[in-house]
């Protein structure tokens, strides 16, 4: 058994990861392959996961062929892993965050990089997760940063070609940040627009699902790829001209948006194969209950819930639909024929 206190009292950059489902995992295996330059160590509060990766090096249900190196470090108890923490990567569902940074408030150490993987907003309030976050920790010296972008957990972990948006209000933490994340396979883009990331990884996923809704109700590839253009002119919109965010980060470059938007679209995704089975004809509740049987969260579904929180719903034709199927109830999914044909 390592004792984590003497281990950890060398002076390389010190990284826990919150969280060890299937990107908390895949992100602790990437760290694992630059160990020469970090120390990295890992939580999850399901305690049988926890005791078969200290004893076998091996996820119980990921990759169960691989094993991460003895050098990682897997605390067992959130006090322990955030000892002498430089840098907190939270790896955990958006509806969680408040619960988790509860947890870790009383042992993060001063000045330390709080580095979220979760692309959504607040669910009960429609706030950014930075904005509950800075509520949740008052007084504390931390740095924040959203790590976002066109990420599978599966290509991140066999190490495919990748691009992500690090965005960080603090430019010389961000300069860090990036030093930190990018790898040979992982081309990381810097931004400070940290508002219109967060908007924008949030929101990519609710363009997901009705991508999802136009491919299962047998409409064409060209017939979706032109809805996906037409709701995310209208999220641009939203974002650049009523929240803050910046024209950039909207731009097809931005990891954040252009890569993400596109493979959370068309690639084999949660918030897509949601919006296919509402498409075929499933209602909302046995949707979700497929998903959850497969163990997928449906992070859009929550974002889509607060739309109208944070949108004059009435101005967004798209958005609209989609609050009122989902969150309403109250239309089928055949409603859309009604938006898209003119």
């Amino acid at each position: 058994m390592l004792n984590l206190e003497m281990y950890r009292k060398d002076k390389k950059t010190n990284i826990s990861i919150y969280g060890l489902g299937n990107f908390g995992y895949a992100l602790l295996k990437h760290f694992d392959k630059k160990l020469g330059i970090n120390i990295v160590s890992g939580y999850d509060r399901n305690k049988t996961l926890l005791a078969h990766l200290m004893k076998e090096r091996s996820h119980l249900s990921l990759y169960k062929e691989h094993r991460v190196s003895k050098n990682v470090i897997f605390a067992k108890n959130t006090k322990e892993l955030l000892a002498d923490c430089d840098i907190l990567v939270l790896a955990s569902p958006s509806h969680a965050t408040r619960e988790v940074i509860k947890k870790v408030k009383p042992y993060l150490t001063e000045g330390i990089s709080i580095v979220n993987t979760a692309k959504a907003l607040d669910y009960q309030t429609g706030k950014r997760l930075s904005e509950i976050i800075k509520k949740e920790l008052n007084s504390k010296d931390y740095k924040y940063a959203l790590f976002a972008g066109g990420t599978i957990a599966s290509d991140l972990f066999k190490q495919e070609p990748l691009g992500a948006t690090l965005a960080c209000e603090d430019k010389e933490v961000l300069s860090k940040l990036v030093k930190i994340f990018e790898s040979p396979n992982l081309h990381v883009y810097p931004s400070s627009d940290l508002s219109g990331v967060e908007y924008a990884s949030a929101f990519k996923n609710v363009v997901s699902i009705l991508a999802g809704i136009i491919k299962g109700m047998g409409f064409s590839f060209g017939s979706e790829t032109h809805i996906i253009t037409v709701i995310a002119d209208e999220i641009e919109n939203i974002v650049t001209s009523r929240l803050g965010g910046n024209k950039e980060t909207f731009s097809m470059i931005s990891q954040a948006w252009g890569n993400d938007l596109w493979m959370s679209c068309m690639g084999p995704t949660r918030n897509r194969e949601f919006g296919v089975l509402l498409g075929k004809g499933f209602s909302v509740s046995d949707s979700l209950s497929n998903m959850k049987k497969q163990r997928k969260v449906v992070e859009g579904v929550n974002t889509i819930a607060i739309l109208n929180k944070v949108v004059p719903l009435n101005d967004y034709p798209l958005l609209k639909y989609l609050y009122s199927l989902i969150i309403e109830k109250n239309i089928k999914a055949e409603a859309i024929k009604k938006i898209i044909f003119k």
